[in-house]
């Protein structure tokens, strides 16, 4: 089974636990608890290659490559047993699955949510489709809002986060690294290209988390002192 398992399984799995061990909670009394799992997937490498030769496909491909199973993976290993999904928006699906935790434990779903996502590269599929939609730098070299971006270069990374209402992680007297203030999501809807972007959904989206959070973009005091944008280098999606 270890065979067939998708190695942003088996790294999710590591860095969910350093995440559980570093908010300082005990994984013996998570156990059987209402935990809500939330994977972020966009890319799945290592299926591909396992299905270039179908006559060695091991016994559990099935549930060693599954995207369902990315989350499931992690809920079942810890025995957590509040909603576990697994998330693909694209390049948004990590944050997409914080949302999603966030919006479960305002439900009262779950007390605890892990919002987490990986991605790893072994192929040269992507590479191929991304090129031929001309999203990739030919030199590997993101220059956001430049005017000689040419795309983006790609990366690896997993990570996972440990989540908590505020009044929660208060009452548990937990330790706590950041408050989310608000998250939102919305959709570009209809614009020249489905990969395209919309500036006006951007815009009312901003606007629409501010409202939630109760600032005013309008004020200093309430302005973001830092910003972190997802720059695509590329002279469709940048504008």
């Amino acid at each position: 089974e270890a065979l067939a398992m998708d190695p942003q399984q088996r790294l999710l799995l590591e860095v969910v636990y350093e995440a559980i061990e570093s908010a300082g909670l005990s994984l013996d009394r998570m156990r059987g608890s209402d935990t809500a799992v939330f994977a972020g997937l966009m890319c799945g490498d290592y299926e591909a290659m396992m299905l270039r030769d179908l006559d060695q496909a091991p016994t559990h491909f099935a549930t060693g490559t599954s995207r369902a199973v990315m989350s499931n993976r992690v809920s079942y290993f810890f025995d957590w047993r509040g909603p576990s999904v697994t998330i693909d928006t694209a390049c948004s699906s990590s944050l997409v699955a914080v949302h999603q935790a966030i919006q479960t434990l305002r439900s009262g779903d779950s007390h605890t949510a892990v919002a987490c996502g990986s991605n790893l590269i072994f192929g040269p599929e992507m590479y191929v489709i991304e090129s031929k939609l001309k999203m990739l730098s030919p030199d590997s070299l993101s220059r956001m809002w430049d005017k000689d971006a040419n795309g983006y270069a790609r990366g690896e990374g997993v990570t996972a986060v440990v989540l908590k209402t505020l009044s929660q992680a208060l009452a548990d007297n937990d330790r706590i690294e950041a408050v989310i203030r608000e998250t939102g999501v919305n959709s570009d809807g209809a614009t020249p290209g489905i990969t395209m972007p919309s500036a006006s959904a951007q815009r009312d989206l901003i606007q629409s988390v501010y409202k939630k959070a109760g600032l005013n973009p309008q004020s200093a005091e309430d302005r973001p002192q830092f910003i972190e944008a997802h720059g695509t280098g590329t002279q469709l999606g940048d504008p």
